[in-house]
């Protein structure tokens, strides 16, 4: 299946969050939340291996190098909106994914943000759970240069 459902679970949205094991489990059960009560919310990725982040350097969608980014440690998600017309409505997202938050979470899309990217959802402390390794980089077998 390659394609959203505005269900309330959508399957392509497990996929995605299954597509490296290991996924952190507070972000996915606070996204499976936030899917329920706004069917309309789904993830275009979750983990992210070293040949998509190093792409999305390259093509200047992301900053990160492969190791220094909470999707490379199943640890972010980017989320859009599943309605035609408008797959990033800022006043959707400050209703939706900021007032629900929880403590655990940071979302870029709050101004003032370290860096500004409405779709962005990670957990707090992915660097600092990291280095204890309590999470894993999704390709671990993979050398960073």
């Amino acid at each position: 299946s390659g394609k959203h459902i505005n269900n309330g679970a959508c399957p392509y949205c497990e996929q995605i969050f299954s597509r490296y094991p290991g996924f952190n489990l507070v972000l996915k059960k606070w996204f499976q939340g936030i899917q329920g009560r706004f069917p309309e919310a789904h993830i275009s990725c979750a983990g992210r291996g070293m040949m998509d982040q190093e792409s999305l350097k390259l093509r200047g969608s992301s900053r990160a190098s492969y190791g220094k980014s909470a999707h490379n440690y199943n640890c972010a998600i980017d989320i859009f909106h599943n309605e035609p017309g408008n797959l990033y409505p800022e006043a959707w997202f400050s209703q939706t994914i900021g007032a629900n938050l929880i403590g655990d979470l940071i979302w870029y899309g709050t101004k003032g943000s370290i860096f500004y990217e409405l779709p962005h959802v990670e957990v707090r402390a992915w660097r600092s759970i990291a280095q204890a390794g309590q999470v894993k980089l999704v390709e671990p077998n993979l050398k960073l240069a």
